[in-house]
């Protein structure tokens, strides 16, 4: 019979383990979803209508360098 006062290191290695199984499976999930999903960005450039060589021109030309 083990007593409450008394840590249990074998309890406490199943938590932690099982904390980080857990948050290793939330990452799988979330990045499976994002990746399924990414069309890439060539899509999220048209989409926003952000386009990445002119927003580079437009910050070389603020700072004054072009």
């Amino acid at each position: 019979m083990s007593d409450a006062d008394v840590a249990n290191p074998t309890g406490a290695l199943l938590l932690l383990g099982a904390t980080v199984f857990l948050l290793g499976a939330m990452y799988v999930v979330c990045y499976t979803f994002f990746i399924a999903n990414w069309e890439g960005w060539e899509s999220w450039n048209r989409r926003t209508g952000l386009d990445s060589e002119i927003a580079e021109e437009e910050r070389l030309r603020r700072r004054g360098l072009k």
